[in-house]
């Protein structure tokens, strides 16, 4: 029976495949990403499986949701590490009163120069290609721009900061 309600289900009845799957859903989503986030994960989840072209044909529903949720978490999980290693590279993390040196407010000052010199466009596309972990394509979207042209913007703003950035020891371009 429940095989036959979940398979009649379309796009606009997620509500339904919400409350079928959120129980079993909510404790893996604990495991992967904590009990903080495990709500959004699983919204997300569904809300991603529900809307993808295909979802009618998909014959395990919880299965489907349940790798969703596995992917969605990895995806965080990578975004995380990398926006950390990005904070880490200009020294913004918050450091204990014993590590905070004048070395890294004097690099943070540099860095904000640096990012002060591009354009707005430039600037927009960097902060949703790099910190917001957009694709291009998801980038000139949100900015209601080609492709193309967001490829231009980031890289003169690449090359931009090249030039005005020392690069750091053993790094290369």
């Amino acid at each position: 029976m429940v095989k036959e309600q979940l398979s009649s289900l379309d796009r606009s009845d997620w509500g339904a495949v919400y409350e079928t799957h959120a129980v079993r859903l909510s404790r893996l989503a604990v495991v992967l990403v904590g009990p903080s986030d495990s709500h959004d994960l699983v919204a997300d989840a569904v809300m991603r499986a529900v809307g993808a072209p295909g979802w009618a044909d998909v014959e395990f529903k919880g299965a489907y949701l349940a790798r969703t949720m596995v992917h969605l978490a990895e995806d965080r999980r990578r975004q995380a590490d990398r926006r950390q290693r990005r904070e880490l590279r200009v020294g913004v993390m918050r450091r204990n009163a014993a590590d905070n040196s004048l070395v890294d407010f004097e690099r943070a000052m540099v860095v904000r120069a640096a990012l002060s010199s591009l354009s707005a466009s430039q600037l927009a596309v960097v902060f949703l290609h790099y910190w917001e972990d957009l694709t291009l394509e998801q980038a000139a979207a949100q900015l209601g721009l080609g492709v193309g042209t967001a490829r231009t913007h980031l890289a003169r703003a690449k090359r931009r900061l090249r030039s005005v950035l020392p690069l750091e020891k053993g790094e290369s371009t």
